[in-house]
């Protein structure tokens, strides 16, 4: 090795006890969420308490780690760097995956947490719409199980008798149309979603949801996945005795549901392909809707909804549609308000009486590998956050957003954009014209830091109801349910406001957006060990500049190069330059096919988005620091650090199988192994484990 490797473990690996994340319920995406890329695994919903005080995260980012080393960095570079901190990280039982997003996360929310502890125990009363009264009055709701056992399904109850006694497929579609309508659940069809026009960013549009396939797609088609989905049909069943159906009732029901799911998945779109707007971007007149949902009154079902008179629709997946169409027929109807009728018990049970709490956390544990749940003060918690974010978004920026790191960072960002047109002018397979395109897309990238300038209007939108006034969990859930919808609402026929946020201040991550053709750095993530004014300019290129790289590289990933400057999807390639894209793709799949976890192989093709702005990301940071060893030094070793991780089992079975990102061993390994600059700086032998000959080093950007 030429020169030291920055393992920046020092004091953090010594800190470190048992920590982690929390995880999120399997479900469908919006279309914006689907359209918005981002840099981390998103499992932070809520986490245990941090061990790491916050002093030590901060100290952790700066020094060499002398400690003799079992891995050698030539062989396996994130263990060799990583391996002291791995070491002291034992995984609670109640944990299925530790991060430095989720470590950071539980600082958040544990300050967040300081804050409803005093409000609850204040004694206190707040005048209403105040942050301090609807998170007082909110965890009320949350925390008094007494009220959540008595209310069961409250207000929902008229909804789920309207699904179970249908007595015909219009009547069950209307029942549908209503529950949309009103609060925005989607079962099978009758689901929707206001975003960007895909074609026109400056406009909105209607985006016909896909059907909710529970476990997922990938699951149930898998080919290592069984026992996944034996023990989810055994929650289904499971929740539908608590909702009160016999044993035997039950079981027929279950496997009727599974019937309809398996034929479902069979015609869903795969994650990637949602991910393609030349797949997923298809128009629609409701004349035409009609025509492809023959079993349905659409109009009837559009006018229910509150989103008739559209020029166009736009549905995300056809041949779903069409399998859906053809499922909506008499003989199905039981299996339908079945399905439907556990879809609705699912996405209501974190929010209802300890029975489905308890089942929905027990099946959430059992995927996850996790062995023992977390106690009812930390779910309430995370409740409280989870359905008040803006509220607890204004607090955390008065007390935690540094303006002289904003700059620092917003200074990194102008090096970095500039950077990349360096890149993109050295493409031979690249015309003229094409490239001027692509620097047009990165001159005219919006860049937003920290939190917006103007709240969203949903936070005021939001009133909380106390127990006292008649309130309870549900029925504030809802209300925020429908606080969303009609925020949605509004924005029909009115242009889009590309200043408007819908990422909180406290989010620990960052994003590209490629409707807006924008980058997103909520003010959390601006800390250590993703940035710290103490560092070395190479080590916070390696931590921070890397995912402000990784972001931008987003605008040229194999879904965001197919957006332009303003947003709008539009091919601005040539036919040859598109052909050699998909060489180039083709290789990056196949090289990471190569990597494996646990025995199973990454999916190339899962998570060739996320490893073109990884590999784009590193080509730009080197690019950046140039021959500077000791600034490359650090910057390998602050990224590798940075991507440290535990998992379970099974989690990382969900990984395999649902993360469009690779598993961060091989985000690090993978990486730096096709990094020209790499090999520059460590004396890496074709023996080596992180060898990768010249001719076979992958990426887009090079």
């Amino acid at each position: 090795m030429k020169k030291r490797i920055l393992a920046l473990v020092l004091a953090a690996a010594m800190a470190l006890g048992t920590t982690g994340c929390g995880l999120f319920t399997v479900q469908n995406e919006s279309p914006a969420d689907v359209a918005k890329d981002s840099i981390a695994n998103e499992f932070h919903k809520g986490s245990q308490e941090s061990t790491i005080a916050e002093e030590d995260i901060e100290d952790a980012a700066a020094g060499v780690d002398s400690t003799p080393k079992e891995v050698r960095y030539q062989d396996d570079y994130y263990e060799y760097v990583n391996q002291n901190l791995l070491s002291k990280i034992e995984l609670a039982a109640t944990d299925a995956h530790w991060d430095w997003f989720g470590e950071l996360n539980a600082v958040v929310s544990s300050e967040m947490e300081d804050i409803i502890r005093e409000l609850a125990g204040d004694g206190k009363t707040y005048e209403k719409g105040t942050p301090e009264q609807k998170i007082k009055d909110m965890y009320e709701c949350v925390s008094n199980t007494e009220n959540r056992e008595k209310t069961g399904l409250g207000p929902l109850k008229p909804y789920m008798d309207s699904i179970r006694n249908a007595k015909n497929i219009d009547e069950y579609v209307d029942a549908l149309a209503h529950l949309s309508g009103e609060f925005g659940f989607s079962s099978i069809v009758g689901g929707y979603y206001i975003s960007q026009d895909k074609a026109d960013s400056s406009e909105y549009s209607v985006y016909m949801m896909y059907a909710d396939t529970l476990i997922g797609k990938e699951y149930i088609e898998g080919k290592e996945t069984k026992e996944y989905v034996d023990m989810y049909l055994d929650y289904v069943n499971d929740m539908l005795v608590e909702f009160g159906m016999s044993a035997g009732e039950a079981a027929a029901s279950t496997d009727s549901i599974e019937t309809l799911l398996r034929d479902i998945c069979a015609s869903t779109l795969t994650t990637e392909q949602l991910y393609d707007p030349k797949i997923t971007y298809n128009v629609y007149t409701a004349k035409e809707l009609q025509q492809l949902y023959t079993n349905v009154d659409v109009d009837k079902m559009l006018k229910t909804l509150g989103v008739s008179g559209q020029d166009k629709y736009i549905v995300i997946d056809v041949e779903q549609a069409k399998k859906i169409n053809s499922l909506l027929v008499e003989e199905n109807l039981q299996a339908l308000k079945d399905y439907s009728s556990f879809v609705m018990l699912n996405d209501v049970a974190e929010y209802a009486s300890s029975g489905y709490v308890k089942l929905h956390d027990k099946m959430q544990n059992s995927l996850y590998g996790i062995t023992e749940s977390w106690g009812d003060e930390k779910i309430w918690m995370d409740l409280t956050q989870d359905l008040l974010p803006w509220d607890f978004g204004t607090i955390y920026v008065k007390e935690h957003f540094s303006q002289e790191d904003k700059e620092a960072v917003e200074a990194m960002i102008e090096l970095i954009l500039k950077e990349y047109e360096t890149i993109i002018n050295k493409q031979e397979w690249m015309s003229d014209a094409t490239k001027q395109k692509a620097v047009k897309k990165l001159e005219t990238m919006q860049v937003k830091i920290g939190y917006p300038e103007e709240w969203p209007a949903a936070k005021d939108m939001m009133q909380v109801t106390p127990i006292s006034e008649g309130g309870s969990l549900i029925s504030n859930w809802l209300v925020s349910m429908q606080v969303a919808i009609e925020a949605q609402l509004q924005q029909l026929g009115t242009k889009v406001d590309r200043s408007e946020w819908d990422v909180t201040p406290q989010t620990i991550n960052a994003m590209y957006d490629p409707l807006n053709n924008e980058i997103i750095f909520p003010a959390a993530i601006l800390q250590a060990p993703f940035y710290n004014s103490r560092n070395s300019d190479g080590a916070n290129l390696g931590g921070i500049g890397f995912v402000i790289a990784h972001e931008v590289s987003h605008a040229f990933d194999s879904s965001g190069a197919l957006y332009d400057e303003f947003g709008n999807y539009n091919v601005w390639w040539t036919d040859e330059e598109l052909a050699e894209y998909e060489r180039l793709s083709q290789s990056i799949v196949e090289y990471y096919n190569n990597y494996e976890m646990m025995g199973t192989k990454v999916n190339g093709d899962l998570t060739l988005m996320e490893n073109i702005a990884d590999l784009g990301a590193m080509t730009c940071i080197t690019s950046i620091i140039g021959d500077d060893e000791d600034a490359l030094d650090d910057a390998f070793g602050q990224m590798t650090y940075n991507w440290a991780s535990a998992d379970t089992a099974s989690f990382m079975m969900y990984l395999l199988n649902t993360d469009t990102h690779s598993p961060n061993k091989v985000r690090v390994n993978a990486v730096l192994s096709s990094c020209d600059a790499f090999y520059d700086i460590y004396d890496i032998a074709e023996t080596d484990g992180m060898y990768v000959a010249p001719e076979d080093r992958v990426g887009i950007w090079r």
